[in-house]
């Protein structure tokens, strides 16, 4: 009998729920992020893969050449030497644990380092721009960035890119499980604090500044230096996935860092499961990631059926997605909700206190 996902054209099922959760908590970590900007603060950020690429190409160099530096590896790491380095620094980690969580944490720590600079950097000259000059800023730094290291070699070895150590060899065969893992529990952090950031007293500043910036200036707001911390801040946690990323994949390259996959299918994935909705962006992203890696799993079955390339589905079906959703619901799967910045018991408790102190009825008054 075949398990229940080949039914539906998989057969290598562990594999594909794996790959759907380290992806899904990839995404959600960007997209995350995103919504603080664009949802909550009105920030078009339409540079998203420059952090991305940023944390995972420094966070990358940093580890092979900590790795080295730590285990005493002779060569270039970042050299011609570097897959053959990586490969013998994997072996030696094999049985060196805590070796391989110093390295995580140095990696980790490095990518939301250069995510926070690179926010600061690309926000600092164009902090005062309108939402279309802004976008349209970030989108060229993503670019200029990506031929930056395509082309300068001491970071990550230019086009061909480098390989890093597995710091999950220790686990043996459960070494993508507990990458997949680490990337689940990261992302778990980064939806509790967006959750618990946009309830605060700053989450609706954020909402007033979007919604209406004069006014929110006439109250005493610094929306300058709000749009300038929102945006680092959403950085910061961008350069952690692509240093998570890194760490999943094990090596870097120019290459792989486009805006399609790293700016245009999260802004797909806010827009579908809701603007300014954390919960409709995790679901957003959820019904995103499945139908990508359903679509990538069984797209060449129907290469027979279908009168085009299947290599375009997953382009014609969320460019769809996009023109519907628009169309005909435009909030989202879950559109925004007013947050309320006091839990229920007390909400309720202040409300019992009030009718409390309400003045007496005409009835109930003295002649």
């Amino acid at each position: 009998m075949l398990p229940p996902l080949a039914i539906l054209g998989i057969t290598n099922w562990p594999n594909f729920l794996t790959s759907l959760l380290a992806l899904f908590a990839l995404y959600l970590i960007i997209t995350i992020s995103l919504n603080l900007e664009m949802g909550y603060a009105g920030i078009p950020n339409f540079g998203k893969v420059l952090y991305f690429m940023g944390g995972a190409a420094f966070s990358g160099s940093v580890a092979i050449r900590a790795s080295a530096w730590l285990l005493n590896a002779k060569g270039d790491p970042v050299g011609l030497d570097n897959f053959i380095i990586a490969s013998q620094l994997t072996t030696r980690l094999q049985s060196d644990i805590p070796a391989s969580v110093l390295l995580i944490a140095v990696t980790v720590a490095v990518g939301a380092f250069v995510g926070g600079v690179l926010g600061y950097i690309s926000i600092f000259p164009a902090i005062r721009l309108r939402e279309d000059y802004l976008a349209m800023l970030l989108l060229g730094a993503a670019a200029f960035f990506q031929i930056f290291l395509g082309n300068y070699s001491p970071i990550i070895n230019g086009t061909l890119g480098i390989g890093i150590p597995n710091f999950f060899a220790w686990a043996g065969g459960y070494g993508t499980l507990a990458a997949t893992l680490l990337i689940a529990g990261v992302a778990l952090v980064v939806y509790v604090y967006a959750e618990r950031m946009v309830r605060s007293p700053l989450g609706r500043t954020l909402r007033a500044m979007r919604d209406n910036e004069a006014a929110s200036e006439a109250l005493g707001k610094d929306t300058v230096a709000i749009r300038r911390n929102v945006l680092i801040i959403a950085s910061v946690i961008t350069g952690i996935a692509g240093a998570l990323y890194t760490i999943y994949t094990g090596d870097t390259n120019p290459a792989i860092y486009d805006r399609v996959t790293w700016t245009f299918w999260p802004w797909l994935m806010v827009i579908l499961g809701g603007v300014a909705s954390n919960s409709g962006v995790a679901l957003g992203t959820f019904v995103f990631v499945f139908l990508l890696q359903y679509i990538n799993a069984t797209k060449y079955l129907l290469q027979n059926i279908l009168p085009f390339d299947v290599t375009w589905l997953e382009y014609l079906l969320f460019g769809s997605m996009l023109i519907v959703i628009m169309y005909v619901r435009p909030q989202g799967l879950i559109k925004e909700k007013p947050s309320a910045t006091l839990n229920h018991s007390e909400i309720s408790g202040i409300m019992e206190n009030l009718e409390g102190k309400a003045p007496p009825k005409d009835s109930e008054k003295g002649g």
